[in-house]
């Protein structure tokens, strides 16, 4: 029997082996993983704003046809001019329109469609139904508030 004396492999203070290049664990840092969580939401989130989001006057545009849909403007009267909420209270006027607009079935969305060069504060949108569509034209004051709103037939 051969005795071997005296060998010894290097010990690397991170409890490895000297020489191939093992590799070292790194500790977890959190706060590389939060920044990188954080970054991905808003990532997904400016996505979704830009692709998936109804902007503004979709937005109120879609509000004033659910409640024309539901014969009940009150939810969306505050978003109407001095000028024309009296509008919205000639019950026989606004139920007219809500039989038109529930001829089409349930309403599914809104999407604008305002052609470019239009004058200032007018909006034009496609109103999709289970039926078919509507056309829409949405005219807002300097204030931001709904001087004009129109349904007709999709021509």
């Amino acid at each position: 029997m051969k005795q071997v004396t005296g060998t010894s492999t290097p010990v690397t203070p991170s409890g490895g082996t000297g020489g191939g290049g093992a590799a070292v664990a790194r500790p977890f840092d959190v706060r590389r993983f939060v920044i990188a969580v954080v970054v991905l939401f808003l990532v997904i989130w400016a996505v979704k704003r830009v692709f998936f989001h109804a902007n503004h006057y979709e937005a109120l545009a879609g509000g004033v046809t659910k409640a024309i849909a539901a014969n009940d403007m009150r939810p969306v009267e505050g978003e109407f001019n001095a000028l024309r909420r009296p509008q919205l209270e000639d019950r026989g006027k606004v139920g007219r329109l809500s039989d038109f607009v529930n001829a089409e079935g349930a309403f599914k969305s809104v999407k604008e469609d305002t052609p470019s060069g239009s004058q200032a504060g007018y909006h034009h949108f496609i109103a999709h139904f289970d039926k078919g569509d509507l056309a829409e034209d949405l005219t807002v004051d300097a204030d931001g508030k709904i001087a004009d709103f129109h349904v007709k037939p999709l021509n």
